[in-house]
């Protein structure tokens, strides 16, 4: 009973990490590359940019692009992180930027949803 215990302790420690928040380069669809650092852990992750720029990755289109908070999710705007000064002002005409501050509550809801999820009241 012991070892399972053991066992079940260390394999949740495992896999609720936090993301590498060290800088990393990513690249997207047609070669481009970028450096940015992860954020987040299990529940709400995504990457931010040395610019500060907040990111997900599109999964369809293959490129790392704007984030926004949709149905109180973070989800790819469609468009596309460039990195040329040029091009980014033509990107950021093109999407509602995020506030950070949106990002932060939407943190907090997903981690004090987390905490209930693992701790229901009434369980003991």
């Amino acid at each position: 009973m012991k070892t399972l215990l053991l066992f079940s302790l260390l394999s949740t420690l495992l896999f609720a990490a936090p993301a590498f928040d060290g800088l990393r380069e990513f690249k997207n669809a047609d070669g481009t590359t970028f450096m940015a650092k992860g954020q987040g852990n299990q529940h709400l992750n995504w990457i931010e940019t040395e610019d500060g720029e907040i990111l997900r990755y599109n999964e369809v289109t293959k490129d790392f692009e704007y984030a926004q908070i949709k149905e109180e999710a973070l989800e790819p705007s469609g468009i596309k992180y460039e990195k040329s000064p040029l091009k980014k002002a033509s990107a950021l005409q093109r999407v509602n930027k995020m506030d950070k501050a949106d990002l932060s509550k939407l943190w907090s809801e997903r981690q004090k949803a987390a905490h209930e999820r693992a701790h229901p009241k009434g369980s003991n």
